[in-house]
């Protein structure tokens, strides 16, 4: 079978269920096989004008639950990230942000609280600090022609010392780039009290389950589509039904609480002590 938006935009919406987008708007045109469909009319030519086709490429969070789903391995995301590449134009070039601070590690701050003052005081470590806003260059990692000189500028960035993230969307960048990258969680005492929501990049595991597993935090949905991102949001929130979480990425938990989600997640914990006294 060819990996072409023909075979998806002939489907008969069999994902649809499955994709976070389209379960949350309920609308036929957030679907992978509508989305595919705008591709198929847009061809192979490169064409960086037609809005209402680079609106729906932007339709996506990457979780990746379409091809999960799919009988006959269609790479979804792939075709998305090479049609983003081919009919819209790059962004301005990435620059990378500054290290503050001297030490063997690295906290990535990505998340509007900066925790690493709180890992010094609780854990005996040499920690700098680097504060992105942009998810180290995530809209440059979601295309196929200026992810690889990101990764040439996180190696160069990070070097050999050990970054620690909160993120899982910053943890995955700083790995496919062949840094050495930890968890914050991997700090902090395996036993938690709430049970764990498992977001789309996270290991399948013992938790709550819902039937999507992508709270719309991702890009491109949360940079091209901030409202329908949020509907992703709520869409989850209902799901929960007031029940109270813990998630290990902190992304997905902050997108979870300003709808008001009950999430706890390990910048939480951290800040409550919960860690133990042995050094990492």
């Amino acid at each position: 079978m060819k990996s072409l938006p023909d075979t998806c935009a002939l489907c008969p919406r069999l994902c649809r269920h499955k994709c976070p987008v389209a379960v949350a708007t309920g609308l036929e045109s957030t679907t992978p096989t509508a989305i595919m469909t705008n591709l198929v009319m847009l061809g192979q030519v490169a064409d960086t004008t037609n809005t209402e086709a680079n609106q729906a490429i932007d339709l996506c969070t990457r979780c990746g639950e379409c091809e999960a789903a799919c009988g006959v391995d269609q790479p979804v995301v792939d075709i998305l990230d090479a049609a983003r590449t081919r009919h819209q134009a790059p962004p301005a070039p990435w620059q990378a942000p500054s290290i503050e601070g001297a030490g063997s590690h690295i906290a990535i701050v990505c998340s509007p609280e900066d925790w690493t003052a709180s890992l010094k005081e609780a854990v005996d470590i040499d920690l700098a600090s680097l504060h992105t806003h942009d998810h180290l260059g995530e809209l440059h990692r979601i295309r196929k022609d200026t992810k690889a000189e990101v990764h040439a500028a996180l190696r160069e960035l990070i070097g050999d010392k050990v970054a620690i993230c909160t993120c899982l969307t910053c943890l995955t960048a700083l790995m496919a780039a062949g840094c050495e990258a930890i968890h914050l969680a991997s700090f902090l005492d395996t036993q938690q009290k709430l049970p764990q929501w498992r977001t789309c990049q996270c290991s399948p595991g013992p938790g709550i389950r819902t039937m999507v597993t992508c709270c719309g935090a991702r890009a491109p949905l949360i940079t091209s589509h901030p409202n329908i991102a949020n509907m992703v949001a709520e869409d989850l929130h209902r799901r929960l039904d007031g029940q109270a979480v813990y998630i290990e990425d902190t992304r997905c938990s902050t997108h979870l609480k300003a709808v008001g989600t009950q999430v706890v997640d390990p910048i939480d914990r951290l800040k409550n002590m919960e860690i133990p006294n042995a050094n990492r």
